[in-house]
């Protein structure tokens, strides 16, 4: 019993980590705003059996897409070449003279056992004019260590701060409840282990506290497992969470069919 309940908030908390990981970055619905008129965005995708090939692959077609546009000769063939071999992005940028920055990877897994990679990349707006880029890593860097600061104070805070409001007060409300019926399983177990430590107890109301008595204990604990659980996830959603970004629930329709039923169907998707 004592190991049972480790091992299922474990379970729990791999759970919610491993859905925060498919979660896609907002850029993938909306691409960022450049900070000066010197770069634009570009989002590409490649796809491959492995990470690095399906990386090269779009990596080339962010070359590809700003070498055509600045006018620059471009080899795709020679530079995907170097991309698999481990050659740096950047020195394929000095080498062609095409201004690329790339600040964000979101990788996927196929059915196939493939892998499909999107990056989001400044590349430059205008040829013979060196581009000054956006520090958005060290942006959202920062933005993250205070979501993260507010979070481990008050937990919710971080997503709040992030326009996350119903997320955050769910969390709140959700750590206030855990610790609170942890500590009123605990408060319990000890007026049952008075009743145990009592004079003249009778044998039956000893062993019935007893049974109360532990049984609150593992509540309790396993209470304020979950509590510390929600904590820990609570922290990792403010770092991972994208501030400005509201829920969305969309409707999809679709059919459905078998050898002897064809029937439409609605397709629910909630992003967050």
């Amino acid at each position: 019993m004592k190991i049972k309940y480790p091992i299922l908030l474990l379970i729990m908390l791999l759970s919610m980590l491993h859905c925060e990981a498919k979660r896609e970055p907002a850029w993938m619905k909306e691409l960022p705003k450049p900070g000066n008129e010197t770069y634009i965005y570009v989002r590409e995708s490649g796809e491959g059996a492995t990470v690095n090939v399906a990386m090269a692959q779009a990596m080339v077609r962010v070359f590809q897409h700003t070498a055509n546009r600045l006018g620059q000769p471009f080899d795709a063939r020679k530079v995907s070449d170097a991309l698999i071999s481990g050659t740096d992005y950047q020195v394929i940028s000095k080498q062609y003279n095409v201004p690329v920055n790339r600040v964000g990877v979101y990788t996927i897994q196929l059915d196939n056992g493939k892998y499909w990679v999107y990056v989001l990349c400044q590349v430059a707006a205008m040829g013979n004019v060196e581009p000054v880029w956006e520090s958005v890593g060290r942006t959202a860097a920062t933005e993250n260590l205070i979501a993260v600061a507010k979070s481990a104070v008050l937990p919710g805070l971080g997503q709040i701060g992030k326009e996350h409001a119903v997320e955050g007060i769910l969390t709140m409300v959700g750590e206030a409840a855990l610790v609170g019926g942890g500590i009123a399983c605990y408060k319990s177990a000890q007026t049952q282990l008075g009743i145990m430590r009592a004079e003249g107890t009778s044998a039956v109301d000893f062993s019935a506290a007893t049974d109360k008595y532990y049984s609150l204990q593992n509540a309790s604990y396993f209470i304020w497992g979950m509590a510390g659980a929600l904590y820990i996830f609570n922290i990792v959603r403010a770092i991972t969470v994208h501030p400005k970004t509201p829920y969305e629930l969309s409707f999809e329709p679709s059919i459905v069919s078998s050898p002897y039923v064809v029937a439409p169907t609605v397709g629910l998707t909630l992003r967050f």
